[in-house]
């Protein structure tokens, strides 16, 4: 284990600086697991303000950095007061374009803050309006599709901005792994921030009830410019002062075993009541959400190794959990098939969907099932696991694609 290596090469520099050369990832997963161990060494002290020197990049801003914020934040919160403002119908508006102002006020905050170059910024923001245009110009009258097609746009846009945040290192896996573990820091964070607003803002409302001054500009203009400006405010928190950088492994260390417990309940409880699942939609799709779940607890595990280090018994509970999410993965896609084949309407685009979103997430799994079971036997790596989960994001994006641009015009009515 590389872990036991550093351990060994503790006051050896150089022979340090050949075990990362060998294997950089795994080196910098590692290392400070053994720097919680041995602090006062100056060496390992010095490798991790080396590997960890950008991540404190940007967390002050200029005054040019603080006025972009500003005007951002603004003008998000003005767009997104357009259908008060005008004629435009709240539920034509807010289905194509919720998600997109948000989106776009941090989207172009992180372009400057990773100092993107304007031939590359344009791609992006191209991109982004012409999905826009796209989104605006779909029917509304092809009802489910259209549905799918906004259901599925936010997926794009995850992809879309990860590219942007990588730049033109976007293929690389390493890259790739950081941008995973920067999206559940943004959610912490983004989820702090609306918690502490919320607070805020009852606090005001009910301070200015009691002294009988108007409280309608809390709700409508404070609250809508304070959402629309808090995914841009995470995403830079997230970048500078990342608190959760050890609460989301954390998080997920805590959770696992709660939740191979709920699978394990779920496999029994299904057992005895198999025709639920192939009958009820509404258990189909508790159990879809309950794979998402095992994913992403799976994939914020790896990500905690940095800090946390590798434990035996966690590489043992996540196999578990895994080999038993892949059976009641292939029963849940087994129930998709049934319900395809016994009904008239056939491959409609709801299944379809839901078929291929499940296909998608049992192919995922069952990939990170075999790497643990590899690395529990110890014929393989986290890192060769960790390289796999990287590299599935692609498949991740060429859905999202498929399901917003290409589903509407195969099933268009």
């Amino acid at each position: 284990m590389i872990r036991k290596d550093i351990e060994k090469l503790i006051d050896d520099p150089e022979g340090l600086e050949r075990l990362y050369r060998k294997d950089s990832r795994a080196f910098s997963n590692a290392y400070q697991g053994v720097l919680a161990v041995y602090p006062e060494s100056v060496l390992l002290r010095a490798w991790h303000a080396r590997l960890s020197f950008d991540q404190g990049r940007g967390s002050s801003l200029s005054g040019v950095g603080w006025t972009l914020m500003i005007i951002l934040g603004l003008l998000a919160g003005s767009l997104l007061k357009i259908p008060a403002w005008t004629p435009v119908s709240f539920s034509f508006f807010m289905s194509r374009y919720a998600d997109f102002i948000p989106f776009f006020s941090m989207l172009c905050f992180t372009l400057y803050l990773k100092g993107a170059g304007w031939r590359f910024s344009t791609l992006v923001l191209s991109i982004t309006g012409a999905a826009a245009i796209y989104i605006t110009v779909l029917p509304e009258s092809w009802d489910n599709t259209f549905a799918l097609s906004c259901l599925f746009m936010p997926c794009f846009l995850w992809c879309l901005y990860g590219v942007a945040r990588m730049g033109t290192d976007w293929r690389s896996p390493d890259e790739r792994l950081k941008y995973l573990a920067f999206f559940g820091e943004l959610v912490i964070h983004a989820g702090l921030f609306l918690l502490g607003g919320g607070i805020l803002l009852l606090l005001a409302f009910g301070l200015f009830s009691f002294l009988g001054l108007p409280t309608d500009w809390v709700g409508e203009y404070v609250a809508i410019y304070g959402v629309a400006a808090i995914p841009m405010v995470a995403a830079w928190a997230t970048d500078t002062y990342s608190a959760a950088r050890r609460l989301t492994p954390l998080l997920a260390r805590i959770f696992s075993p709660l939740l191979l417990l709920l699978i394990i309940s779920y496999m029994v409880a299904m057992a005895m009541n198999l025709r639920e699942l192939f009958d009820d939609r509404d258990t189909l799709l508790l159990y879809n959400v309950l794979l998402l779940c095992v994913l992403g607890t799976v994939v914020y595990i790896m990500a905690g190794r940095r800090e946390y280090g590798e434990q035996r018994h966690v590489t043992i509970m996540v196999t578990i959990m895994l080999a038993a999410t892949v059976v009641l993965d292939l029963i849940g896609i087994a129930a998709i098939l049934w319900r395809i084949f016994e009904y008239d309407e056939g491959l409609t685009a709801n299944r379809l969907t839901i078929l291929g979103s499940n296909l998608l997430v049992f192919f995922n799994l069952a990939f990170l099932c075999r790497g643990y079971f590899r690395h529990w036997r110890g014929k393989g790596t986290i890192s060769e696991v960790e390289t796999v989960m990287a590299r599935y994001l692609s498949c991740y994006a060429v859905w999202a694609c498929f399901m917003v641009f290409a589903v509407p015009w195969l099933y268009r009515y």
